[in-house]
């Protein structure tokens, strides 16, 4: 089991995030609006051959480190067609 804190780390990590992709292939999102997460609208880790489009991502302007789209270790990846107020 983890240690406590290192848990605790992991589950408020998880909870910043309104959606996220982890190891996924030929990927595409379309069409969506995310408003106001906490910290990452959309994540792609360790992804290949992504496409977004379509999508609109919004949040306050006070809002600490957010991030529209986070991406970590994923290659082939395009955005088009979308609007990002972060």
């Amino acid at each position: 089991t983890m240690p406590w804190k290192l848990k605790d780390l992991c589950v408020f990590f998880l909870r910043h995030q309104a959606l996220r992709f982890y190891g996924s292939t030929n990927v595409t999102v379309t069409g969506i609006t995310i408003r106001n997460s906490p910290q990452c609208h959309l994540k792609f880790d360790s992804c290949m051959t992504v496409s977004v489009y379509n999508m609109t991502v919004s949040s306050p302007g006070n809002s600490p480190n957010t991030d529209g789209i986070h991406l970590q270790n994923s290659v082939d990846v395009v955005v088009h067609h979308s609007n990002l107020a972060c």
